[in-house]
């Protein structure tokens, strides 16, 4: 990399892995389609600026009010953080299509991550005017409610999305972890078995049930969660270390005692991770 290029990536944050070093002219797709799978291409390499271009041309290959490889265009942006050009691109589609649903979930992202999120809500919102069945933006819009400090208002929505998507386990899990934040165990515990019974093999999900039952009481269920947990990772010390815990705390110490070898080859994050999760069950750690 030449010291002038070097010097201008360093002033304006570029990647980079970014920049072209090769003298290799950049292949050019045949039609909209062919440039936007090289585009996606480029970005799964991490070449932004390749992307970039490769969707450009997309844009220019298309018919006017199609904005397709537009809102891919935005999306590259956003990848490559460039927000304000993601912004403008979001924005000319949303001139060419009042209606698109995407440009107006692509614009409430932005908003929200600058925290506008009146402003973001409002794009929401007349998104689900247009499609009031559509699951995902009825998610980005309970996202955004929770983000904003209003989760009991994030439910309404986040239900919508699961019936419009009743497969999707993640809903169920963020549906779950919205009560455990509101407090509404028992139907925490209800969205996470969706969630687990949709994707049994996601040991995350087993770890976030121990909340809720140990709240309810459910001591045993609680340690057996974590035990589940991690049977399917067990490279994760701090499995380990929470079972050490709640063991204790259910005065089982002599299989506490048990879990040592393993728990305490638990790092910072680790050992803070445990300490968040006992927090959250209301187990003191002095």
């Amino acid at each position: 990399m030449s010291e002038t290029i070097k010097a201008i990536a360093d002033l304006f944050g570029t990647f980079q892995s970014d920049v072209r070093t090769d003298v290799e002219p950049l292949r050019k797709g045949h039609s909209a389609d062919e440039s936007d799978q090289l585009g996606r291409l480029s970005l799964e390499g991490g070449n932004f600026s390749e992307a970039i271009a490769h969707f450009k041309n997309a844009v220019d290959q298309r018919e006017p009010r199609d904005i397709s490889s537009r809102l891919e265009l935005a999306g590259a942006y956003e990848t490559a953080d460039l927000f304000p050009q993601a912004f403008r691109q979001y924005e000319k589609a949303l001139a060419i299509r009042p209606d698109s649903a995407e440009a107006r979930a692509g614009i409430a992202d932005l908003k929200k991550r600058y925290g506008k999120f009146r402003d973001s809500i409002d794009h929401l919102l007349m998104a689900l005017e247009k499609d009031p069945t559509n699951a995902f933006m009825n998610f980005k819009l309970a996202e955004t409610l929770r983000d904003a400090g209003a989760p009991r208002s994030a439910m309404e929505y986040a239900v919508n999305a699961v019936v419009a998507m009743p497969d999707n386990d993640y809903f169920h899990f963020w549906i779950g972890e919205l009560n455990i934040q509101l407090g509404n165990y028992d139907e925490a515990l209800q969205s996470l078995r969706a969630a687990v019974e949709l994707s049994p093999g996601d040991d995350y999900y087993y770890l976030r049930c121990v909340v809720p039952f140990w709240r309810l009481g459910k001591r045993a269920e609680a340690i057996k969660s974590v035990r589940l947990a991690s049977d399917l990772d067990p490279t994760k010390n701090m499995y380990y270390g929470l079972l050490e815990e709640l063991l204790r705390a259910n005065e089982q110490f002599e299989e506490a005692d048990l879990e040592i070898p393993r728990s305490s080859k638990m790092d910072r994050y680790d050992e803070e991770t445990v300490e968040k999760l006992l927090d959250e069950m209301g187990i003191g750690t002095d």
